[in-house]
Formats: structure tokens, sequence, C-alpha cells
């Protein structure tokens, strides 16, 4: 959703754009008629991207370990990619270039010909920093400890080179320039579209919603905390709550752990997300373990849902606590939040209404595009440099 956003206002703000991508032609064969009404040429390299938390690999991961370069940055090499983008700026006129996550230009060369925008979803090392607050067993321990090490190097290296980063929130750029205290940095906000969310919608009774991709562990963590340490204080005080959980990913371990636990339902993909947030009462953001900003959160505020979320869920955000969002960390309180709100409508239709209009002022696409052409001003300062 970032990088459609990120490439439409691009194209808004006056550029031809070459995108280059992995992926599979099937991919390309689906989307790729809606992303030539904006780019120019689409290409794709084939290559799928091993999820960092699926899929156990451990003799991929052993082996990088005994390497400078992170596991997590090692799974985007490709040599075919690498002979393309030389390729592309040593044979084509570009302004400039776009690279989507640092972990990206593992296939760059260093040496560019035009300057670098550096974007980026999450400050990626905090992400397993947050990891090992929370993971017990030893040998995970030590390995993601030295993943964590080397993930940020390679950021700060990679931001560094770059001509100006670009960042999800203020709260990011800040951590970035602890880490790069002399990178051009840009705040450019995840948004969405405010008129393709319809407040309108039944609320199927004391229903909870959860959105994530359940390949994500971070995601799978939120819905363990959630399972194991939230719901059944809610259960005691309301029986009748039901927790549902979206999101594509789940493996079949994952499906079996819940399909048994009373009120909870995985409903994996679904077609229209947006149909499953108009259904719920509440929707709920029990983050332990992330970066950058939700845009789960950003799609329930859109369609005036009350949220409860935990600190690390709506960081970044700049979402009122108490006013437009609720936040609680500890179990006991996410849970008295959840049912005082499960239990109070008028109080759930206030915070609604007051987060859809902090989305109107603060997370929309005039904000996105300012922010792009910011960027594009600092990458012709340095062109011209």
């Amino acid at each position: 959703m970032r990088a459609w956003q990120v490439l439409r206002a691009l194209a808004v703000n006056g550029k031809e754009i070459d995108l280059l991508t992995f992926g599979t032609r099937a991919e390309l064969e689906t989307h790729g008629e809606t992303i030539r009404q904006i780019c120019r040429r689409v290409d794709v390299v084939p290559q799928i991207i091993r999820s960092l938390s699926t899929g156990n690999d451990y003799a991929g991961r052993l082996w990088a370990g005994m390497f400078r370069t992170p596991y997590g940055v090692k799974r985007f090499r490709s040599n075919s990619m690498r002979a393309e983008i030389r390729s592309r700026l040593r044979n084509a006129e570009y302004d400039a270039v776009v690279c989507d996550t640092p972990y990206s230009s593992v296939n760059f060369p260093r040496s560019l010909p035009v300057p670098l925008a550096m974007s980026t979803q999450n400050i990626e090392h905090i992400l397993l920093q947050r990891y090992l607050a929370y993971e017990k067993g030893p040998i995970k321990r030590a390995y993601a400890w030295l993943e964590w090490r080397k993930l940020r190097r390679w950021e700060r290296d990679a931001c560094s080179w770059a001509s100006v980063v670009v960042v999800c929130s203020e709260h990011d750029r800040a951590a970035m320039l602890e880490l790069c205290p002399r990178a051009s940095i840009v705040v450019a906000p995840n948004i969405v579209e405010i008129d393709d969310y319809s407040i309108a919608g039944l609320e199927s009774g004391p229903t909870m919603l959860y959105v994530g991709t359940l390949g994500w562990y971070p995601n799978r963590d939120a819905v363990d905390f959630f399972v194991q340490e939230i719901l059944p204080h809610i259960r005691r005080e309301l029986p009748s709550a039901r927790f549902v959980v979206v999101g594509r990913g789940a493996s079949e371990q994952f499906r079996r752990r819940l399909a048994g636990i009373a009120g909870v339902e995985l409903a994996g993909e679904v077609p229209d997300v947006r149909t499953e947030i108009a259904k719920a009462a509440l929707c709920v953001v029990p983050l332990r373990i992330g970066s950058g900003t939700r845009l789960k959160i950003l799609e329930a505020a859109a369609m005036a849902k009350a949220i409860v979320s935990t600190h690390v869920g709506a960081e970044g955000l700049n979402f009122v606590d108490g006013r437009e969002i609720v936040l609680a960390d500890e179990p006991r309180s996410f849970a008295r939040a959840a049912v005082s709100l499960l239990t109070d409508p008028c109080r759930r239709r206030e915070l609604g209404v007051s987060a859809r209009k902090r989305v109107e002022e603060q997370y929309s696409f005039p904000v996105l595009r300012a922010a792009v052409h910011e960027m594009l001003a600092e990458l012709g300062r340095e062109a011209q440099r």
C-alpha cells in the first residue's frame, strides 16, 4: 500500500517512472495494467523473497552468520537484479533512483550517476531489538542479537550513503538521526484514501478485530499476546465477546493453535478488509514488536472505528490518547479499555469520528504528495551539487 501511494505521488508531481521489482510473472499479469497507469515501464525480476519469520532455512541463517552481511539482506541479493540495475543506469537517462528499503540496496553499485532516495517503512534494526525483549530461547536470542548488530550497521551504512532518506514519521526521523546524524531526512507518512473507506456498516455484536499479515512474526506475537493474556479478562466481563483475526499467511500450526480457543475466529485472507472492519465493534492493535507506522490503524480510523492499541502499535501516529484512540500496554488495562468501549456505543462513535478526522488532516494523499515534492527537491539539490 505504501509503495503504491509513493508511486502515485511521484506521478502527480510530474515524474516519469520506471518500476523494477522482484515478483512473479503471474503478479505482473494480475497487477501490471493498473501499475502502468502511472508507470512508464514495469519490469519484474522473478524471485520470491523469503519471509524473515516463516520457514526455517537454518542452513542459510547459519551460513549468513559467518559474514558481515545480515541474513535479512542476503535474501534480496540477486545477480539478475544487479545486472538489470547497472544496465538501466548505464543506458537510460534518469534524474534519480528510489530504493524501497535498505535491504534492496544490496543490489546497487556503490557509485551511482544520479542521486539516491532510500525509502524506509521501518527502522529495521529496531524490530529485532524489540524481538530480543520477548524471545526466551538462548539460541534464538544469540542469533537475533548477532543479526541485530549486523543489520544496524548495514542500515546505518545504506542510509548514510543515500542522498536523502524517507521515513514514515517524526518518531522514525529521530531514530534515523541517532543512527545517521548527517542524513538528510524527509517524513512521508503512510496514508489511506479517505474516500475509499465508507463509515457505513452494521456491527456484528461485541466483535474485536485484528488485521495483519500472519506470515510476519510481530503480527503473530500480537495475536498470541491478545489471546493468551488479554482476551480471558475480557470474556470474564463480557462472555459474548469475539476476537476475529484477518490476514493471509497463517501456518497450519498457527491455525490449529487458535482453532480450539473459545471466542476466537481466524478469518484468514478476505476479498476486502473493509467489510470486516465495518462489522467490528472495536479494532485492537496489541503489538509488542514493531517500527514504522500501522496502516491497520489508519484503515480502522478512516472507517470511524474505535481503536485500542499498545504504545508500540500506535507509535509514530499523531493520534491523541483518550480522544482519537485508547492506549494500553498491560493486559488488564488493555482488557478494561476494550470492555469499556464494547459496552458503550456512544463512546465508540465519539472516538471513531475523531480518529477519522485525524486521518483527513494528517494521513491523506495531499500530505504525502507534499512530502514527495520535498524529497524531489532535495534530490534536485543533490544533483546540482
